[in-house]
């Protein structure tokens, strides 16, 4: 029978860490001065089955990390993270080029590439707390794309399309 153990040490700090951050992300975007109207312009909207395809690679490249984190191989975390990293470079995404995409995505790259160190160091607490980095950056920039303004101008582009 799986058990829990009670956190202390270095692992309280983890999830104080983790917490902070959470709360930090949530309060950060009200603070920004740039309206959310400028932060949500799309460069060229994607093709939403490139998309599609793209977010899946990057997904099952994710859901590696998170094996490799369960079963402490690090060496399928760093190939995991290379993975996601280069992704994140990819022509598709790179057309999603707002001002908060290119945030979104440096945020991304930054968790991908802590998750790398820690996997390099054979750090299982380490990689554990990176996953989790990476887990809030996608987390965070899924909730921008569902916003009603991003789904709006979605909705607006179709439209145009339909009409011509």
């Amino acid at each position: 029978m799986f058990r829990l153990s009670p956190i202390g040490g270095l692992q309280s700090g983890a999830v104080a860490l983790m917490m902070c951050s959470a709360v930090i992300s949530l309060v950060e975007p009200f603070g920004s001065g740039t309206s959310a109207a400028v932060q949500d312009e799309i460069a060229a909207p994607p093709d939403e089955r490139a998309m599609e395809k793209f977010m899946a690679r990057k997904l099952a490249a994710a859901q590696r990390a998170l094996e490799g984190v369960s079963r402490g191989d690090f060496e399928l975390i760093r190939k995991s993270s290379a993975e996601m990293s280069d992704l994140s470079r990819h022509e598709v995404w790179e057309r999603m080029a707002s001002a908060r995409f290119v945030q979104d995505t440096a945020d991304f790259v930054t968790a991908t590439e802590f998750l790398d160190r820690m996997a390099e160091a054979q750090d299982t607490e380490g990689v554990s707390l990176g996953f989790m980095r990476l887990t809030m950056t996608c987390a965070n920039c899924h909730a921008h794309v569902r916003s009603s303004s991003v789904a709006i101008r979605k909705l607006d582009d179709s439209r145009s399309v339909a009409n011509r």
